[in-house]
Order: C-alpha cells, then structure tokens, then sequence
C-alpha cells in the first residue's frame, strides 16, 4: 500500500510548480508579478497632549503653624483681705471693663476697725494735748527749782509718747479704710471674667488656693506656637541680608485661619520669642497678637498661624504637570515634537501651581495632560492646555 504522507508531498511540489509557472507567465505577459502579504499594520499615531509653557512670576513662600489661642494678659483676681463672701456682681464669662465690681465682702468688721482706729486717734490727740500743757506749766517752774527737773524731763516724754501714739493711730486709721476698700474687689484689667469660684456666704481669703476669678485680656489676643530651630535660623539669616536693623523679634505680619478654615479679617504681629529652645522639641515659642475687637476668639482655641516669609521670582508650571516616582519628581517637556522626560527640583506650591526650583526654564513647554501617555524620545501630538475655571462663589439664596 503507497504512503500517503508521501502522496500528499507530491501534491504540494506539483502545485508549488504550477504557481511558480503562473507568476513568470505573467511576468513575461506585462502583469505584476506575485508579492507577499503585509505581515506589520501601520504604526499608529503619536500621542495628544496637552501642554503650556513654563512661567516665571513672583511667589510668596508661606509657613504655617499650629497654634493655640491665649489671653494677652491674664489676671487671677484674689481677695486682700479675709471675709465672708457678700455678692458676686457679674455673671460667669462676662466682658468686664477696667474697675467694674466683681465681689464684695461682708463690710462690718473692717467698719468696726476703722471706728476703733478713730478713737484711739481721739484717745493720743488727747494724751498729747495733756503732755503738752504739763510741758508748758512744768518748764518755768523747774527754772526756778519749783519742781525738780525729773519732772520736767518725764512730762517731755509724755508729750513725745502721745505723738508715736497719734501716728500710730493714723496708720491704724489708713489700713482700717484699705481693708474696707478691698472688702470690693474691682476688675484690674479689661476682658472677659471667668466662672466665680467662691459662692456666696463662703469664707474667702489671701492664702485661698484658688483665686476668686480669672480676667483675660482677649483684645488683643495672643497665639503661642512653635517654630523649628531650622526655621528660626533662617529667618535670622534672611533678616540679616535684608540690611535691616537687628531685632530680637523679626517684623513679620502673621495670619490666622480659625477651626472653621475661615480666615480671620485681622493680621497679626510677631511679639516676642521663647528665651531657650526646647530640648524635647527643639522648638521656640513664638507669640503673636491679633486685633480681636468683638471678642471672637476666646482663649484655649487651635488656629494655624501662617506667613510670607519670603518672596521668589520662580518657575512655576500647574501641579498636574509635575509627577512622583518614588519620592523623585519629574515632568515631560516637549522639544523638536519629541518629548524629553526630565527630573527636577520641586520648592513650595502657591495656589494651583508649583515653584520649579531646578531642571526647568522659563518658556520651556511642559506636558500638563497626557504625561501617562509618552516616553522619552516619542513624537507627541501637542495642543494648548487651558486652566479650568474657578468655581463661582456661591450666593446667598434670596429671602
């Protein structure tokens, strides 16, 4: 029996021939001759981007800080005296001006001391006058021997004695009318009362533990935060360059944005600067005042303090220009119709947009859109990227 793999051989060789015969036939006839399919599709186009160019403005570099909200002056209001505790005259945090009555002390004993003060100022003005009658009488008579001069010496010292006893009386008299004044405690200070902490009826002294109340000042107010070592550095050393005189305290306006990220309408100024670092930290304390007016802000509030520290003529390109790879940062600039991946140095955003520190100049063109897209070296298909445009304000709905 014949093989038919060796059949089917013949077969292919036979037809491989006539088609071979075919081509030249044509070939002789005029005709094209035979050729190959295709085996690549055409390559496909190059990728649409979009670009802008990189500007060159002025930007503010801003730092902020987490900061707490105190009161610029604080004052623990104590009694100095003791006593029973009257009346209390305001009401728990309530805005108290510079002499407004706070409390009163049951007034009766230090009435009664001032009282026994005045008679015992009678009593020495009295003494005195009879010292000074004896004086007169007794100085003639010991003259003429009438009376020995013991006498004359021990009526002196009477009269001298009653008048210790009248200046005695007198201060007794002054601090009798003190502690009667003191039985009303007034406010010292401008600002807002804290609760009470004495009732009324209780027994309230000098060497209470407590004091009676707290006034905080609250206009101006004072924010404390905390500024790096690093930080405070180099803002001494920009100080320095600016030519300014040297100061303790750098002149900078400061910010305030509040828990409700609403910005607060009045700047700030720098007020002073911890004496030490601290170790634990290395962070200074940094205080700050700000114009509090309606007394908005209350002291133990967290707001975040930020300001200009200084102002670059920079690069800047949209952020969503600028891409991360593993803590690197690159763009994709577009030059000859090819794009050029290129790593550079990223400094402080400002608003929508990024500070290009190094790898990038001005007018250069940056891929904004489509970055994802391209490869060092391909050609791109580049059209002008536009910003989108800002949300409008929301209005208030008419009533």
């Amino acid at each position: 029996m014949r093989d038919p793999f060796s059949r089917t051989a013949a077969t292919m060789d036979a037809l491989s021939s006539r088609f071979a015969a075919a081509c030249l036939a044509l070939a002789s006839a005029g005709l094209p001759a035979c050729k190959k399919a295709p085996d690549q599709a055409a390559p496909p186009p190059p990728p649409a981007v979009l670009v802008a160019p990189a500007a060159k403005r002025k930007v503010d570099v801003v730092k902020s800080w987490t900061g707490i909200l105190d009161g610029s002056a604080n004052v623990d209001v104590r009694t100095r005296v003791a006593g029973y505790l009257l009346k209390v005259h305001y009401n728990d945090g309530q805005s108290v001006k510079k002499g407004d009555p706070l409390f009163s002390i049951d007034p009766r004993p230090f009435e009664a001391a001032l009282r026994e003060s005045e008679a015992a100022h009678l009593e020495a003005v009295a003494r005195k006058t009879r010292a000074a009658q004896d004086v007169a009488r007794y100085t003639p008579l010991a003259k003429s021997n009438a009376i020995s001069r013991e006498e004359l010496e021990h009526a002196e010292q009477s009269l001298a004695a009653a008048e210790a006893s009248i200046e005695a009386a007198l201060a007794g008299i002054e601090k009798a009318k003190l502690s009667l004044e003191f039985a009303n405690v007034n406010s010292e200070v401008d600002g807002i009362a804290g609760f009470s902490n004495p009732g009324v009826g209780d027994l309230v002294g000098p060497s209470d533990p407590k004091p009676l109340t707290t006034i905080s000042t609250v206009d101006p107010i004072k924010v404390k935060f905390q500024v790096g070592e690093q930080e405070y550095l180099e803002a001494k050393r920009r100080h320095e360059q600016s030519g300014k005189a040297p100061s303790d305290v750098p002149d900078v306006r400061v910010g305030l944005i509040l828990a409700d990220r609403s910005r607060h309408p009045h700047e700030g100024k720098m007020i002073s600067i911890s004496r030490e670092v601290n170790t634990q930290t290395g962070t200074f304390e940094v205080t700050a005042h700000f114009p509090n007016p309606n007394n908005k802000l209350r002291p133990g509030q967290f707001a975040r303090v930020d300001a200009v520290i200084a102002t670059l003529d920079a690069v800047v390109v949209p952020q969503r220009a600028v891409s991360e790879v593993q803590g690197s940062y690159q763009i994709a600039v577009v030059a000859d119709g090819k794009a050029e991946i290129r790593p550079v140095k990223v400094g402080p955003r400002d608003g929508s947009d990024w500070v290009i520190e190094s790898g990038l100049k001005e007018g250069e063109t940056v891929i904004v859109e489509g970055i994802q897209k391209v490869r060092g070296g391909t050609p791109v298909n580049a059209s002008p990227w536009t910003p989108p445009a800002a949300p409008e304000a929301s209005k208030p709905e008419a009533k």
